[in-house]
């Protein structure tokens, strides 16, 4: 840890130079020397070349000299020196607290800075050891780390937030005991969280690379996850309610019976992507890119599917109740009878894309007899 420089000591040196001028300014004043009287020979001389109204005079005036020396010397240094003395004293004093105090000061200030330097030492030994034990070949080793490195998400541990982040998340990508497993979810879950809020803060653009992650049933709930990529994750039963998934790559994404209930997927393109029994309610899938993907029992009521793409994939037994299908592909997909029944209950369907036979018995459906 870097030394930082003690700014908030500098004020201390600021009353102890005023004391220190203070006390030599007195001395001054005191040691000053004052102004002698002339020597007697001289005053003889002068009252020989005098009359005699000069010599009264003159007389008076020496007396008056006399009585100005004699109160001089009665302010003298060493007559004014008991009276000083108590300041004098005083000022000793003062200057003696005051170094005193400012070397308290010092010797805490090193004392803090040492037991900070010794608490980031014992801290980072701590992280260490923990990450060490994720790679541990036991479960139970395992299990124990990825519960003591939550510690580290705490707000008195932002400097380890990223580190612990990255750990959770690269773990993720390592297939672990289930218990183990469930775990790093829930710490991932409070991590990335707490990162995006840092970037979103900070202003920094940011992909999620969830690919070959195993996330089985991870809390994303409203989360910003846009161009996040989701190829090969295994995502089966995860909350994605109300997430930001616009443009996210998810090639052969597991997101079997996934919420993603008024999830933005606007041009998604999660091919091959397996959805069955997933909850797609009132999401926006304006230009989502869904090919070959199994969405057996997929849910899409009110859904916005303008421009979506379905070719080849599996809808049967899909609800599309009151969802809006204008200019929606269909092509190649295989559908049942009950699909093709709640088809007709969509929005804009005959405006869909199908295959001639699909469109003929969807027709029948709309117009019996």
């Amino acid at each position: 840890m870097s030394t930082k420089p003690r700014s908030k000591l500098k004020w201390m040196a600021i009353p102890f130079g005023l004391v220190l001028v203070l006390l030599l300014v007195s001395l001054f004043v005191i040691l000053k020397p004052s102004r002698q009287p002339p020597s007697p020979a001289v005053i003889n001389d002068r009252l020989q070349s005098m009359g005699q109204q000069e010599l009264q005079d003159e007389k008076l005036r020496q007396e008056i000299l006399k009585l100005q020396t004699e109160n001089k010397k009665r302010d003298s240094f060493w007559q004014l020196l008991p009276s000083y003395a108590t300041m004098i004293t005083t000022l000793v004093a003062v200057v003696g607290v005051f170094v005193t105090i400012w070397r308290q000061i010092n010797e805490r200030e090193l004392d803090r800075e040492h037991r900070e330097e010794e608490s980031l030492r014992r801290l980072d030994e701590k992280f260490t050891s923990i990450v060490s034990d994720l790679g541990s070949e036991k479960p139970s080793i395992q299990a124990s780390a990825a519960v003591s490195i939550l510690t580290f998400l705490k707000p008195e541990y932002k400097a380890f937030h990223d580190q612990v982040f990255m750990i959770l998340l690269a773990n993720l990508k390592i297939q672990h005991d289930p218990a183990v497993n469930k775990l790093l979810i829930e710490g991932f879950e409070k991590a990335v969280r707490i990162q995006l809020q840092s970037l979103r803060e900070k202003g920094e653009p940011f992909e999620l690379d969830l690919s070959r992650s195993f996330l089985h049933r991870v809390d994303l709930a409203g989360l910003d996850l846009s161009q996040a990529d989701l190829g090969f994750a295994q995502l089966r039963g995860a909350n994605l309610t109300e997430a930001n998934l616009h443009r996210v790559r998810g090639m052969e994404a597991n997101l079997e019976k996934a919420r993603l209930s008024r999830a933005n997927l606007n041009e998604a393109r999660l091919r091959k992507a397996q959805f069955r029994g997933a909850q797609f309610h009132g999401a926006n899938l304006v230009a989502a890119d869904l090919k070959e993907a199994d969405l057996r029992g997929a849910q899409f009521y009110q859904a916005k599917m303008q421009s979506a793409h379905l070719e080849r994939a599996n809808l049967s037994g899909a609800k599309f109740e009151q969802a809006d299908l204008n200019d929606t592909f269909f092509r190649g997909a295989s559908f049942n009878a009950q699909t093709l029944k709640n088809i007709i209950r969509a929005f804009n369907w005959q405006k869909a894309h199908f295959d001639e036979d699909v469109k003929a018995k969807l027709e029948e459906l709309a117009h019996p007899g």
